[in-house]
């Protein structure tokens, strides 16, 4: 309710000068920001296709994927990849259940679940569960390519992946638990910690977000000790130690999640809230994503690692600038 807004001429929520202004500013620099994007595209895609080629012809062929050999640290994040289809099923499920309280479309089945699942749990569920899955998927790829950067197994690594997963499945075990007890006044005392916090994207219990925090931290080890021999090279910003920047930025965004306490104001908490919110969007599923799938297609040698550098920096740039800025 600032600025007059939202739209209300009986309340006197009219427009301001103010408003119109800034909306229009808004809307040309908007306009001018993705003329500079396209620019930008034209320029890369004009450029000879010697630069998007690989130095070596090396395709990962099938042959060459059939002979290929996990180490124990890869053939460990097979059980990453398992719990990751569970729980996208269980997302799914409660996506049916999260739309079926607006249309009731399980009721002409026979299935009538309204009651027993309230439409604040079952959102609550598939909310949290995509960010299980989704993230559950790509930590366990950052791990998979560990030793293929560093061409061996680093001693010790199995043990921290095989922590990681432990922590993983006590972290959506017990949250998901917790979201369901909290809110029905089971957890006396303890629902802010064990339970539901209120917050979208943020739901879980403090307790359980403190534990997501470790849980990236063990991450980060476990990525550097991978990448450690990346880092003795000068090459500040190549595709590894892209992917060691992107590993580090996550847990620094998500620190913004615990500024909110039941007692902080609406509109501090809230804006920190969103914080998180382009922690999980641009940081994780939007810039590692991005380095991390530039890193498989050049080991794959589909494209250069010139190619794939400028897309990461190009990418990097739009998703947290415009990100942090929204």
């Amino acid at each position: 309710y600032t600025h007059n807004w939202p739209y209300d001429p009986q309340a006197g929520n009219t427009p301001t000068a103010p408003v119109i202004l800034w909306s229009v500013l808004g809307m040309l620099g908007f306009v001018l920001g993705c003329g500079i994007v396209l620019y930008f595209i034209g320029q890369y895609n004009q450029l000879p296709n010697k630069f998007f080629t690989p130095a070596k012809k090396d395709l990962l062929t099938i042959d060459k994927v059939r002979g290929f050999q996990p180490t124990p640290t890869q053939r460990a994040t097979y059980k990453f990849f398992a719990v990751a289809a569970v729980l996208f099923l269980l997302q799914v499920s409660s996506g049916i259940i999260t739309i079926n309280d607006f249309i009731n479309f399980l009721g002409y089945v026979g299935i009538e679940v309204t009651e027993q699942i309230p439409v604040t749990l079952a959102r609550t569920w598939h909310i949290m569960l995509s960010l299980y899955w989704i993230s559950t998927c790509w930590i366990a790829s950052s791990i998979f390519i560990l030793p293929i950067l560093a061409k061996k197994e680093i001693p010790g690594q199995l043990t921290l992946v095989n922590s990681l997963f432990a922590l993983l499945v006590v972290l959506v075990g017990g949250s998901l638990t917790g979201m369901v007890l909290g809110p029905l006044g089971l957890l006396g005392k303890w629902w802010y910690l064990l339970g539901h916090q209120g917050w979208e994207y943020v739901d879980f219990g403090r307790l359980y977000q403190g534990l997501l925090m470790v849980i990236f931290v063990l991450w980060g080890v476990t990525v550097y000790r991978g990448l450690r021999p990346a880092f003795l090279k000068k090459e500040t910003w190549s595709l590894p130690k892209w992917i060691m920047y992107s590993v580090i930025g996550i847990p620094l965004l998500f620190i913004s999640g615990f500024v909110a306490t039941p007692e902080t104001n609406f509109v501090i908490a809230d804006f920190w809230r969103w914080m998180v919110i382009h922690m999980w969007v641009e940081a994780f599923f939007e810039v590692f994503i991005t380095v991390i799938v530039s890193y498989l297609l050049v080991l794959m040698g589909l494209v250069s690692r010139q190619a794939a550098i400028r897309v990461v920096y190009f990418a990097t740039i739009l998703f947290l600038g415009t990100g942090l800025l929204g």
